[in-house]
């Protein structure tokens, strides 16, 4: 690449930093990819697989600072410097050890060094010990790395690999599917739902954002005594620990309403406390008949995704059975561009695939056509991230 060219790349980062807006929480993204367009157009080819191929070693140590309870022990002192000594006598970890486990934290920004053997914590130490984000990184590494180590033994056995054919790179390498782990390891599974629940208050747009709801529900427009005779229902199924209803409850706090917050009596068991007392929890199966009959919305966010077409159907087809004519079905999915994709959405499709589950890959879906009532005219609406 020539001079003009990485000048032309090097102007793209000055104008997306010149637009830059701090109140807005998405103005940060062109700055990111311009900043990545002109990292990738100067970076040597041999430098670039380095890295990528090290990526591997950078998580392990994470692990390792997590699972020793470094980050926490700095975060719980923001401000202050703690040396290796003093994370060695709090942690009961060699001292050595966490001198070279904190090298690799301070050279990816996950703490700051301060000077020999001496850190103290910085915003993304925090973040990376809230709960959520320790469950995310139980997704990112302890369910994939015995995946990585089977791989090369997967794709030839199981060639050519097609998904409705084999079995998902996860159930070969742990003899069980991702859900049947989930049911018998209490651990897993809450970290799986704390990082749904972080992934949902940090990453997504709350739906009633996007989705007209006061255009589409008359009853948000009723009088406070024409609402109190005939509320309306809303059912978030598979709606984890309720960051959904919650966020709804919060915009509309003084409307009646009867918000139904369903999950697997696992997940509904952890809930935490605090929510808007119009949120009711239930325990339900989504494979089993739908028990709320008529609600007004019946909303799906990032389920369809995690399941083969035969097993959406069945979700739709439930769903689809109890729904009145003034019901409305609201499925909030990922959905992929057929060019151009960006690669936190492509980690997301493959982390469906090597987990076995459905994945999102274009904008229609075969359940929607072929479940029981979809047909016949009830009101669905597909809202994308």
């Amino acid at each position: 690449m020539d001079k003009a060219e990485v000048k032309g790349l090097a102007d793209k980062v000055q104008q997306a930093v010149a637009s830059y807006d701090p109140s807005d929480p998405f103005s940060w993204i062109s700055i990111q990819d311009a900043i990545e367009g002109l990292r990738r157009a100067t970076e040597p080819p041999h430098v670039f697989l380095m890295k990528q191929r090290f990526h591997t070693v950078q998580n392990i140590c994470l692990v390792a600072a997590v699972e020793m309870g470094l980050l926490r022990l700095l975060s719980a002192r923001a401000g202050q410097s703690m040396t290796a000594s003093d994370l060695a006598r709090a942690s009961g970890y060699d001292q050595a050890l966490i001198a070279r486990i904190m090298r690799m934290m301070t050279a990816m920004g996950l703490a700051t060094e301060t000077g020999y053997q001496s850190y103290r914590a910085n915003a993304r130490t925090i973040y990376q010990s809230d709960p959520g984000s320790i469950g995310g990184l139980v997704i990112a590494s302890s369910m994939l790395y015995p995946l990585a180590s089977q791989l090369n033994q997967y794709l030839h056995q199981h060639k050519p690999c097609a998904t409705d054919e084999s079995p998902a790179p996860y159930t070969f390498a742990m003899r069980e599917t991702l859900w049947e782990t989930l049911s018998t390891d209490p651990v897993w599974k809450q970290a799986f739902d704390n990082n749904m629940t972080t992934r949902n208050k940090s990453f997504s747009v709350p739906w009633h954002s996007k989705y007209p709801v006061r255009e589409r529900l008359p009853l948000l427009s009723l009088t406070k005594l024409e609402q109190s005779l005939k509320p309306f229902t809303i059912v978030d199924i598979g709606g984890s620990q309720g960051v959904d209803l919650q966020r709804f409850a919060t915009t509309f706090p003084d409307v009646p309403c009867e918000l139904i917050l369903q999950d697997l009596r696992e997940t509904v068991n952890m809930i935490p406390f605090g929510l808007d007392p119009r949120i009711r929890p239930m325990v339900y199966d989504f494979f089993t008949p739908q028990p709320v009959k008529g609600a007004d919305i019946y909303y799906l966010k990032s389920i369809l995704h995690d399941w083969n077409d035969e097993a959406a159907r069945e979700i739709l087809s439930n769903t689809a059975q109890v729904m009145g004519l003034h019901s409305r079905l609201l499925i909030n999915e990922m959905v992929l561009a057929e060019t151009g994709e960006t690669l936190a959405r492509a980690d997301m499709d493959m982390l469906m695939w090597e987990a076995a589950v459905g994945g999102v890959t274009g904008p229609c879906r075969a359940p929607l056509a072929n479940c029981g009532g979809m047909a016949r005219g009830r009101s669905r609406s597909t809202m994308r991230h």
